[in-house]
């Protein structure tokens, strides 16, 4: 194979993943509108990324292009092993590890280890990068299930999801909408200008 011929593969590859939908917001039944695909999900972490970045001090010794990069490829793994959501029970256990061959599948040549190298860093969320772009991953859903609040259908909704003890005790407490439970699943995660977020956004929630 070419070098022009590994080029299109790969773009031919992740073009996959704009027809590729969301499956937790399949499982959780959005009604009315589309449903995201994976590559828009993408998107929304790296514009939720450069919005961080330009609008907070907090993280002005960031290396941006980094994270961009990170958001830019955590989600390539996908193209091979699927949308797996916490719902999958008998697939998270072995997800990483399939994860991680089915990048190490993709990327095989060139400079490709770079990007091999920028995805473990993400997975481990040991550096301030890899922890922001975390972040700004679940945030991004986190918003997005805040967009689709009016969307959701809990009568359609798959029973793993309101069958789960983490949503079963969360609807004990109180807690009675899909973006409700993102959140209270997501926020103990942040911390910063992504927990000041989240305190925002959960404000947000009680007056819809």
């Amino acid at each position: 194979m070419n070098t022009s011929e590994k080029i299109l593969e790969f773009y031919f590859a992740t073009n996959k993943l704009k027809n590729t939908l969301r499956t937790g917001w399949i499982y959780w039944s959005v009604e009315g509108v589309r449903v995201e695909s994976i590559a828009e999900h993408v998107f929304g972490t790296l514009m939720l990324a450069v919005s961080v970045y330009a609008n907070s001090k907090e993280f002005e010794n960031l290396d941006i292009e980094k994270v961009a990069l990170m958001l830019a490829l955590h989600e390539t793994e996908e193209i091979l092993i699927g949308d797996i959501t916490m719902f999958d029970k008998d697939r998270l256990a072995t997800k990483k590890e399939a994860g991680r061959k089915a990048v190490e599948k993709l990327f095989n040549e060139g400079n490709s280890k770079k990007f091999l190298d920028l995805i473990a860093e993400f997975e481990e969320r040991e550096t301030k990068e890899a922890k922001f772009a975390y972040m700004c991953d679940k945030m991004e859903a986190d918003l997005q299930a805040f967009i689709y609040r009016h969307n959701f259908n809990l009568q359609k909704a798959n029973p793993i999801c309101l069958n789960d003890e983490n949503i079963k005790k969360m609807t004990k407490r109180g807690l009675t909408s899909v973006d409700e439970f993102f959140l209270e699943s997501d926020k103990n995660k942040y911390t910063g200008t992504f927990k000041a977020l989240a305190s925002h956004l959960e404000k947000l929630e009680k007056e819809k």
